[in-house]
């Protein structure tokens, strides 16, 4: 008894769905022998072939099958997944993107192109594609997970963590899902709840390194110097540091005596956390027969650095010198048993070249009245860096000071809105002459105060015992602390915090009051006039 190309496709499908490839291959090309015009055969046949190793001859056949149904949803799944895994993730994008644009009511495919969108940094289509997943798929964790994480990215902290709730309310033992409501609870101050839903993710996952790194981070900025530093040690095992833990065939120092040998202490992540660390360095205990410590650090920090006591700074790049124990550069605190009383704050710990000093003084001794040096951003691949910087704009009110002369400072991406301030406010413009943080340390020197936004140079004028003013964001990094307008770590520096997130008008109305009241008090008394 014959069977019709329907049956035949039936019976292909089921010797599929079984694993048995090799006949159901067979079945698939009688079927396209009798009827080219298969696509769904085609399509499937492409499935076999990538499943059995032949994804040059899968795609092909994907294509074929597009070319008889370009409205395939299947088709183009296929094609998405051929191109993700040939490493061509816009490909495979812009292939789900069709797919599900053909048939909306594909969860798992959503939630893949999010991923995909969010690896290809489309925060905002991202956060699309995993709404739709969830609202496909409401009783789904993962999509609810994902849909906040991307929220929260997104500077909407209190949203995310409703998604958050929802997934751990699906799938209480999603530990993931716990560390991400902590990040967001973190974010709109809810510190203690945060602390319990990163101490709820850890019970889940023993060995979750984000969760106990983003519990490093609120303790630290809570002041819990004790348990802080301790899970900071989980930071370079979560994988999202910019710089690798280092992979040393010498032993790591323990902080014992180092009796002759040679340390060698690396630097970390930003430049920032180098300039605030690097005081530890000079600390180390060392006997008259132990060899300088042995800095590693960016090229750019190499000559600052250079003026550190005791230490030798070599640049990353270069030759190292042999060397016995090594450790990173942000361990040092741990390691000193560092509490807040006990931080050593005694500036400056890093001093500037006087003949450079004396260069950058000569150029502006004509400058009149308080010369007060701005930074407006900081690196714009920081995560942070849309809550810190605020762009050049808000400075000119503090340009209209009488007796205030604004320097320019800012390097970077954004340092060209020097040349042009809006509105055409007076600002000298150093940028373009400043070859790197020695230079930047030069002038800073011969300035009377800086102003700046929370980058590295809040660190190195801090470093230098330069009085230093900075901009603060409503949730701070961890080591500005909370509820305080000062430093422990800076004796110099004072701090402008943000009381509602993105309320940089309320901080630099505070802060242009205060810098009157500094012209002020530096301006002489007025003459008496006689009786």
């Amino acid at each position: 008894m014959s069977i019709t190309i329907e049956q035949a496709f039936a019976m292909a499908l089921r010797l599929q769905q079984a694993g048995q490839h090799t006949q159901a291959a067979a079945a698939y090309e009688r079927i396209i022998a009798i009827n080219p015009q298969f696509a769904s055969a085609i399509n499937n046949l492409g499935l076999l072939r990538a499943d059995m190793g032949q994804p040059e001859a899968a795609f092909l056949l994907f294509r074929l099958a597009l070319t008889l149904a370009p409205d395939s949803a299947n088709a183009w799944c296929n094609v998405g997944s051929h191109w993700l895994t040939a490493g061509r993730e816009t490909e495979a994008a812009q292939a789900y993107d069709r797919s599900v644009r053909l048939n909306p009511q594909q969860p798992v495919l959503l939630n893949r192109l999010g991923l995909l969108l969010e690896a290809l940094k489309h925060p905002e289509d991202a956060q699309d594609a995993f709404a739709r997943a969830e609202k496909a798929a409401p009783l789904e964790a993962e999509y609810a997970n994902n849909h906040g994480a991307m929220l929260r990215m997104a500077g909407q902290p209190l949203k995310a963590s409703r998604h958050f709730r929802r997934a751990i309310a699906l799938h209480p033992q999603h530990s993931n899902a716990y560390s991400n409501f902590g990040s967001a609870v973190k974010d709109i101050g809810a510190f203690w709840d945060a602390l319990r839903a990163f101490h709820r993710a850890t019970r889940l996952d023993p060995n979750f390194a984000g969760a106990y790194w983003n519990e490093s981070l609120v303790r630290l900025l809570l002041g819990d110097f004790v348990e802080g530093w301790r899970r900071y040690e989980w930071r370079w095992k979560h994988g999202h540091l910019p710089s690798p833990q280092r992979a040393f065939t010498q032993p790591r120092w323990d902080g014992s005596p180092l009796k002759g040998r040679r340390l060698l202490v690396y630097w970390e992540q930003g430049y920032g956390d180098v300039l605030q660390f690097v005081r530890y360095a000079p600390l180390i205990p060392r006997d008259a027969q132990d060899p300088p410590i042995l800095l590693e650090c960016q090229r750019d920090l190499a000559p600052i650095l250079r003026s550190l006591p005791g230490v030798s700074a070599v640049a990353t790049g270069d030759p190292l010198p042999d060397f016995d124990l090594q450790v990173p550069v942000l361990s040092l605190p741990l390691l000193f048993g560092t509490r807040l009383e006990t931080i050593p704050s005694r500036v400056p710990y890093l001093h500037a070249e006087p003949q450079t000093v004396a260069r950058w003084a000569d150029r502006l001794s004509g400058l009149p009245g308080l010369k007060v040096g701005i930074v407006w951003a900081g690196s714009p691949t920081h995560g942070n860096d849309r809550n810190r910087s605020i762009g050049l704009a808000p400075f000119a009110r503090l340009a209209a000071i009488p007796g205030v002369s604004l320097v320019s400072i800012q390097k970077g991406p954004t340092e060209g809105q020097a040349a042009n301030p809006p509105g055409g406010f007076p600002l000298l413009n150093l940028s373009p002459d400043i070859r790197d943080f020695a230079d930047t340390a030069a002038i800073m020197t011969t300035l009377d105060l800086v102003v700046c936004v929370d980058t590295s140079v809040a660190h190195l004028a801090g470093a230098l015992g330069v009085p230093v003013w900075v901009l603060v964001p409503f949730m701070p990094d961890w080591r500005w602390l909370l509820d305080r307008d000062d430093s422990p770590w800076y004796p110099t520096m004072r701090l402008f915090r943000q009381m509602q997130a993105g309320d940089w008008d309320g901080v630099l109305d505070r802060l242009e009051q205060a810098l009157r009241q500094r012209v002020d008090s530096l301006d002489p008394a007025p003459p008496q006039s006689g009786a």
